[in-house]
């Protein structure tokens, strides 16, 4: 039986990132990926394409950067019980669009609420 995912975070920036937006191939509503890092930090991945030898294409995993404070706090212990969880790229600013030259990404995390975090009913 599977569980109805429910929106966790509708839209995250990921922070610190460590690859230039415009020569991934990243598109909005590409999948990533979440791992829980030793620090306690979150990264996010995602499949990109890195030019070999500068115009060869190579799809390959890229590390995109870590969540922010707020959202690593909330998905610490859903990615401990190792739940699944759907990511997806909503946003992107390339560093050429970006009036502060600093590209933007973007992520949305989707699961099965956690018994601590789950609404009251509604006319409660």
């Amino acid at each position: 039986m599977q569980d109805i995912l429910q929106p966790l975070i509708n839209k995250a920036q990921i922070r610190g990132l460590r690859v230039n937006v415009t020569k991934t191939g990243l598109c909005i509503g590409d999948t990533a990926h979440l791992r829980l890092l030793e620090d306690g930090q979150i990264a996010v991945y995602a499949r990109g394409n890195q030019p070999w030898l500068g115009f060869i294409p190579r799809s390959r995993t890229l590390r995109l950067g870590q969540m922010g404070p707020s959202a690593t706090a909330m998905l610490t212990t859903p990615l401990q019980d190792e739940m699944h969880l759907r990511v997806r790229i909503v946003g992107l600013t390339p560093e050429h669009l970006s009036p502060s030259r600093q590209a933007e990404v973007f992520v949305s995390v989707w699961g099965t609420l956690p018994p601590s975090l789950t609404p009251p009913p509604l006319g409660a």
